[in-house]
């Protein structure tokens, strides 16, 4: 099975009517989706900044963004239809798009000022570094100054086999190894247990 099957398998079995965008999402609560979301904004000013939100889900991170920043454009993608579906039916201002990037890139050099990708890499493909490096060279090409992303913590004291689990210091490491010298890191923590972030600055 393919990592794209994989994934559309993961969430299909969440589609649940009338159930909570976050169980949708597969995260545990809907306080921890909005620290996640906290913890990927961080200290950024998105004001004015064009985004490109990976793996948009049902638009919860749109509506993150428009209780904190104005004059921002957004675009969400995702590989679900039901997950678009979802996130058109709530009428926000935003693109939602419902393709697969990784196989069909649909946008332009430098098209976005800022990438956010949550729980993109969390399921377990097998060869998840291989696919976050792969991840990174496309939206580097596609983001012009920011790219921030987050993962499970191997440390988290209720790991699943069907999830991917890393360190910090492992994927600043990766990171390094594959663009020596380029990206500025910064390593957010503590927000929740089971999960840090990564902001990549040009």
């Amino acid at each position: 099975m393919g990592k794209i099957e994989k994934i559309k398998n993961y969430y299909q079995k969440n589609n649940k009517v009338d159930f909570p965008d976050y169980y949708i999402l597969g995260w545990e609560s809907d306080a921890a989706q909005q620290l996640r979301f906290q913890a990927l904004v961080n200290s950024l000013d998105l004001k004015g900044k064009r985004i490109l939100d990976i793996g948009c889900g049902t638009g919860n991170f749109l509506q993150y963004l428009v209780q904190r920043f104005t004059d921002f454009s957004y675009t969400g993608v995702d590989i679900l239809e039901h997950m678009i579906a979802n996130a058109k039916r709530k009428e926000l201002k935003g693109t939602f798009l419902c393709v697969d990037i990784f196989k069909a890139n649909p946008f332009s050099n430098n098209e976005f000022d800022a990438i956010f990708a949550s729980g993109t890499f969390n399921i377990n493909l097998g060869n998840n570094k291989k696919f976050i490096i792969d991840a990174l060279k496309l939206f580097n090409y596609i983001a012009s100054e920011t790219i921030a992303f987050n993962l499970l913590n191997k440390n988290s004291p209720n790991k699943e086999d069907n999830y991917f689990y890393s360190s910090p210091d492992e994927i600043c490491e990766l990171i390094n190894l594959n663009f020596p010298n380029y990206f500025k890191l910064k390593v957010v923590e503590g927000y929740l247990q089971n999960d840090f972030t990564i902001v990549c600055n040009k």
